[in-house]
């Protein structure tokens, strides 16, 4: 496969991957906030910080799900959108095509 054949192709389109860099970007912050946790209980319970970690870890965890969760939900929705557009869009010139007489 050449360049040429990237560029005709309309499935590779740069924003086909970007519209995931905001899930990777939610799942790197909940994976550090875990790693903050597991770190937390290794720690000194008297300090400051693991004191609010340990008061605060559940809910942090709840809410950074539910953003992952919703992130992904989104960006595979529009993905698949914009999939079916394309699909339908290739269906109609192909059809156009064999209608011309």
């Amino acid at each position: 496969m050449n360049s040429t054949d990237d560029e005709d192709n309309p499935f590779l389109d740069p924003l086909d991957r970007a519209i995931f860099y905001p899930v990777a970007f939610v799942g790197a912050i909940f994976c550090m906030s875990i790693f903050v946790i597991i770190a937390a209980t290794f720690g000194d319970a008297d300090n400051p910080v693991n004191e609010w970690v340990n008061k605060n870890a559940t809910q942090i965890l709840l809410w950074e799900t539910l953003l992952l969760v919703t992130v992904s939900i989104g960006a595979m929705t529009y993905d698949r959108v914009r999939t079916v557009r394309r699909m339908q869009t290739m269906n109609d010139d192909t059809k156009d095509e064999n209608d011309v007489d």
